[in-house]
Formats: C-alpha cells, sequence, structure tokens
C-alpha cells in the first residue's frame, strides 16, 4: 500500500472547510438517565465501544441505549460477573444483536471482570497523564481493537477528563474510513493489513497537525462522509464528489 501524503492533506482540508460549522458530529449517542462525565457515563461508554463493529453504529447505539433502560445490570461490572452466563448471552443476543454472539459474551465478561477493579473511574482517568498512558490503559483491558479502543481514546480525550492536553495521536481506522480512503486516492488499495492501518491513521494524524486541525474532528469527519453520504449513495452532494472515483460517476 502507498499513501499519497499530498492527496491525504487535500482531502483532510476540504472535510474541514465543509464541515467546520457542524456540531455535534459523531456524538456516541448514550441513554438519557445516565449523567454527562459521572462515574456511569463513564463505565457505559466502556461497554458502548466494546462492539461496536460489525453492524450499522446508529442501529447498534440504539440497541445498547434500549437495552440500558431494560437491563441496567448488564452495565454494572460486578454484577455481570455474578449473572448466570446463559441469561447474560440471552439478554446481549435478544437486544444488542451483535453480529458475533459468542465473542460478544466473552468480551462482556471480560471487560466487566477489569472494570470492576476500579471503584471510582472518573479518579482512575482524570489520574491519567498522558494520551499514550490511556491507549495503554485502554489495551491492558484485553477488550478492545484498533477500531474500538481508538473510539474509546477519542471520546475519553474530547471529554477532557484526562490530567493532559493532548489531542489525540491516532485516530480509529474502519472499514469505511478505507474505503473513503480508497476512493478518495489517499491509498491505492483496500486490502491493507493491521501495520498499513496504522500508517494511514498516523498520516491522518500528522496532516490534522500540521493543518491545525484536530485528529480528533478528523475521525468525526469520515464518520459524517460515510453516515450521510456514503451509506446513502449522496455522490452529488458529497463535499469529496471531486475527489472521488466514485463521484466520478455522477457528476
Amino acid at each position: 500500500m502507498k499513501i499519497d501524503y499530498k492527496k491525504c492533506s487535500t482531502i483532510v482540508e476540504t472535510l474541514s472547510n465543509y464541515f467546520t460549522t457542524s456540531k455535534n458530529l459523531s456524538i456516541v449517542e448514550y441513554p438519557g438517565e445516565i449523567k454527562f462525565l459521572s462515574n456511569n457515563y463513564f463505565i457505559y461508554m466502556f461497554y458502548s465501544c466494546l462492539l461496536d463493529y460489525g453492524m450499522k453504529s446508529k442501529l447498534y447505539h440504539k440497541n445498547l441505549s434500549n437495552t440500558y433502560s431494560k437491563y441496567p445490570d448488564i452495565f454494572i461490572p460486578g454484577n455481570v460477573i455474578r449473572m448466570d452466563k446463559t441469561k447474560l448471552k440471552d439478554i446481549i443476543v435478544n437486544n444488542i444483536h451483535p453480529r458475533y454472539p459468542n465473542i460478544a459474551l466473552k468480551k462482556w465478561i471480560t471487560l466487566s471482570e477489569k472494570l470492576q477493579q476500579y471503584n471510582d473511574l472518573v479518579e482512575v482517568l482524570s489520574n491519567i497523564a498522558s494520551f499514550k498512558d490511556l491507549t495503554n490503559f485502554i489495551s491492558n483491558l484485553n477488550s478492545y481493537g484498533q477500531k474500538t479502543g481508538g473510539l474509546l481514546a477519542r471520546i475519553i480525550t474530547d471529554s477532557n477528563i484526562c490530567n493532559f492536553d493532548e489531542m489525540v495521536e491516532s485516530i480509529p481506522i474502519d472499514r469505511h474510513d478505507i474505503e473513503i480512503s480508497y476512493l478518495t486516492g489517499v491509498i491505492n488499495s483496500k486490502n491493507i493489513s493491521e501495520n498499513e492501518i496504522k500508517d494511514l491513521s498516523n498520516s491522518y494524524v500528522k496532516t490534522g497537525n500540521e493543518l491545525n486541525i484536530n485528529p480528533s474532528d478528523i475521525d468525526k469527519y469520515l464518520w459524517a462522509i460515510g453516515n450521510t453520504f456514503c451509506n446513502k449513495k449522496k455522490c452529488i452532494t458529497c463535499p469529496l464528489n471531486i475527489h472521488c472515483k466514485r463521484g466520478e460517476f455522477y457528476e
């Protein structure tokens, strides 16, 4: 895979210019009964990011919020560990509808066992002194991949709960981001390895820093393009139309 850094810069600048006045891009939803930035909020976000793959994000988060309203106990780590595993799986499968039920159950239990160690997650996060320390903390939970862990790191960083002023140093790259990057010429192949995914993420971050654009915002811009334009085949009105291979057919 080759990365066209000049094209990457062009795409990032185009996205920034288009979304500069937009608010609440890629806001990760959470139940209304949860207080923002509370301990319950962060615990919910850890669970929320855990299975955010393999299905449409909006549908997933709607399912998750509805599950919280009906079965709040599965979002309390200690209760999860004591719960009958068959019952827990039934709740997850019949309400959240993950693509891989057995993996989802295992991840849910593993994360719960890790989170149970912390009485006050807000205090733990507020003492994290660097973005690297944050990503290490998430990695040590043994529950997240590149995409899901990166999303969680971005949500926590954007909340300003941690004891650092750094911007994110990586952004989560999913298949939609890869598709957009390929169609706009940032990369020359859609079949890329884990290391190449990291390189692509680093390129977007580096470009953002050079253009004085928060890399976290770039992540949101890419999400918005996929959700608002690509998924709905609105190529004609997409801000990346003139750069996109697919858009050429809709001029």
